[in-house]
């Protein structure tokens, strides 16, 4: 019995050992957060640690609900924003640890990107950057979350070429966003 006891302590350490690992390889070690169960809906995030601290180039804000099996809308759509202005709606899929899309196109101004991960259990967000790639500036980002959930990502852009990636996935989930 007292065996068997040190070989289940033994085990426990090895595991937590793994997890760490593999959340240290993330470039996540000691963030990773644990999420709600399947069919329940995730907490909102709004964190202002992982916002930019751009000033009024960027002002990004995210939300999260739980994925009602909602159908991928077009690309891009314009909805009504806050302050008068429009918002340019862009939806991207997250499925088979891919986005349906690797170009997405918006008009400058507020900017919402839907991230649709249906992708049970395996988490995913996204993270923009000014530029051709992530050595650009941070203009925000989603918390990860696993799936299947929904997340908002909503960010002020002006015209230029930006950068979008999944941070734990980045060799088969990025793109480019077109803002004119």
């Amino acid at each position: 019995m007292h065996g068997s006891l040190k070989l289940r302590s033994w085990f426990g350490v090895g595991v937590a050992g793994l997890v760490a690992v593999a959340a240290a390889a993330c470039g996540q070690a000691g963030t990773y957060e644990k999420t709600a169960t399947p069919g329940a809906p995730p907490p909102a995030s709004t964190s202002a640690a992982t916002q930019p601290a751009t000033g009024a180039t960027s002002a990004a804000t995210t939300a999260s609900t739980a994925a009602a099996g909602t159908p991928a809308q077009g690309s891009a759509t314009a909805a009504a924003g806050g302050g008068g202005g429009a918002t340019t709606a862009l939806m991207l899929v997250a499925k088979n640890t891919l986005f349906d899309k690797s170009e997405l196109k918006a008009k400058a101004g507020s900017v919402a990107i839907e991230v649709d991960n249906q992708d049970s259990g395996i988490p995913h967000n996204i993270h923009v950057y000014k530029g051709r790639d992530n050595s650009g500036e941070d203009m925000g980002k989603t918390e990860f979350v696993a799936g299947p959930t929904k997340q908002t990502l909503t960010l002020t852009l002006a015209a230029g070429e930006y950068f979008f990636v999944c941070d734990i996935h980045p060799a088969t989930m990025s793109g480019k966003l077109v803002v004119e």
